[in-house]
């Protein structure tokens, strides 16, 4: 569904991401790992057109994207996440979900099938649909904006670091909200440092550092790889 092959990128005349190959397959739940400033986001951004890449390439279901604007992949169904939990804190609830479908044709064609089928996913969000958003709590608000990516009926749902600044209890929550999405093959590629969780949802995992992909392989050897205990997770 998706291919990376050698892709390059630059700030300036500083390169930040070197030779980065990956792909995924439709319904797969893959993870894109590493610390802090290693160039996760910066490889989402490249795949929703946000960032421009020096060379390589970049093939969505068997068309080439890199030189499509970021509103032409919107439309493909290439969806982005952006960490933080980004809200309209003055809007309510139902009112952010509704801006998910609002730029892409298809999604709006079908926003009420789809608000009910993400209100069957996150029932907390239609408990709270005529709520204002900025009375949310952290947890809630990153659930918000996961269902809002959902809203724009999503072919790949990029997720840029859903665990941070959340507390374990809310993280747990989360992740439990992920994996619902999992369950009904939504395609995922997910960006996050918080190696443990995102293996134990992910299927696979790419680790990043320093903008090259050091590391790729599934979850279960990642897990036991006797690097990513001392490095990541602490054992």
């Amino acid at each position: 569904m998706l291919n990376l092959d050698k892709v390059n990128i630059s700030y300036g005349i500083i390169q930040v991401i070197y030779d980065v190959t990956l792909h995924l397959d439709e319904g797969e739940c893959v993870a894109l790992l590493g610390s802090n400033g290693t160039g996760k986001t910066t490889i989402l951004n490249a795949l929703s057109g946000e960032s421009k890449i020096m060379s390589g390439t970049i093939t969505f279901c068997g068309e080439r994207i890199e030189n499509l604007s970021a509103s032409e992949r919107y439309e493909m169904g290439i969806i982005q996440v952006p960490e933080g939990g980004k809200i309209f804190p003055h809007m309510t609830v139902k009112e952010n979900l509704m801006m998910g479908a609002s730029c892409r044709q298809k999604a709006w064609d079908s926003r009420k099938e789809t608000l009910e089928r993400v209100y069957s996913i996150f029932p907390k969000l239609k408990e709270r649909f005529n709520q204002e958003a900025k009375l949310l709590s952290g947890g809630e608000r990153q659930i918000m904006v996961i269902g809002r990516g959902l809203m724009a009926c999503p072919r790949l749902l990029m997720i840029d670091e859903p665990s941070l600044g959340l507390a374990p209890k809310i993280l747990l929550e989360i992740y439990s909200t992920m994996k619902l999405l999992k369950d009904e093959m939504v395609t995922i590629l997910l960006a996050e440092q918080n190696v443990s969780q995102a293996l134990n949802l992910c299927s696979r995992g790419y680790v990043l550092e320093t903008g090259r992909v050091v590391m790729e392989d599934s979850s279960e050897s990642l897990l036991s790889n006797d690097y990513i205990k001392t490095a990541y997770l602490g054992l």
